[in-house]
């Protein structure tokens, strides 16, 4: 898989309708960085069996890693799933070095590292699609799909119950665009886990206590144009390719 702003967003897809949030999961057992399934290339069977057990009201609650720590392999935090989908979007090998950094530290670290540029939340102007924002002022992490026109946000992350789309209000705290546009996607692709986790809206707090990492161009490129494109193409173009996936 090339590093492309498009398979980053279908990498980030292909967890949903699979896989549960635990607190922990994707961490290794000391909690000192990526565990086993978030240096894996693909989605483990584990979170598929998780999942299949624990559809119906579920509480990340009752899952607790630090009395059981063979949780952590049953399913993704915020940081173990944008660890994840970096893993599978770089590395072509298992057990590699992983990206599994502290929430409210992986925009720091990921420009530290030379892969881009770092803006620190009160003076982001704008999100483009691959953008990592992490958490400023609360522990929590997320990957930005497309800005909507009225300022709202469609992201993708591991937030509780589940890996999700989700939106965010206008920066006036008002209902959005991006709630419209993020709702009809996940009825149309995932239309039977979010019957079961309908909650995806996100509060105001996603645009205003978050930094916010920027890859540089040359590393994730952008052939497909999404940076150029509408959420709503967007979306249209990533429900296109996951149903034409589904088939085959």
């Amino acid at each position: 898989m090339k590093p492309t702003v498009k398979n980053m967003l279908i990498t980030a897809l292909s967890p949903i309708g699979k896989t549960l949030y635990i607190y922990g999961g994707g961490w290794n057992e000391a909690d000192t960085g990526a565990g086993k399934e978030a240096k894996t290339i693909g989605t483990s069977p584990l979170w598929q069996s998780f999942y299949s057990l624990n559809t119906r009201g579920y509480n990340y609650k009752d899952f607790d890693y630090k009395k059981d720590p063979s949780l952590i392999h049953c399913g993704l935090d915020c940081s173990g799933y944008v660890g994840w989908v970096l893993y599978n979007l770089f590395e072509k090998e298992n057990n590699r070095e992983g990206y599994v950094y502290k929430s409210n530290k992986i925009a720091q670290v990921l420009a530290e590292k030379g892969l881009g540029t770092f803006t620190a939340a009160k003076d982001i102007a704008s999100y483009r699609p691959g953008d990592i924002l992490s958490g400023d002022k609360t522990c929590h992490t997320f990957i930005a799909l497309s800005q909507c026109p009225d300022g709202s946000l469609i992201l993708l992350h591991s937030s509780p119950p589940a890996p999700m789309v989700s939106s965010t209000p206008t920066p006036k705290g008002e209902p959005s665009q991006a709630d419209k546009l993020a709702e009809c996607f996940m009825k149309k692709a995932y239309p039977e886990h979010f019957s079961l986790h309908p909650d995806i809206k996100r509060p105001v707090s996603y645009l205003t206590d978050y930094n916010l990492f920027r890859f540089y161009p040359h590393i994730l490129k952008d052939p497909d144009n999404f940076c150029s494109k509408t959420a709503e193409e967007i979306l249209t173009d990533l429900f296109n390719t996951i149903s034409k996936a589904s088939e085959t």
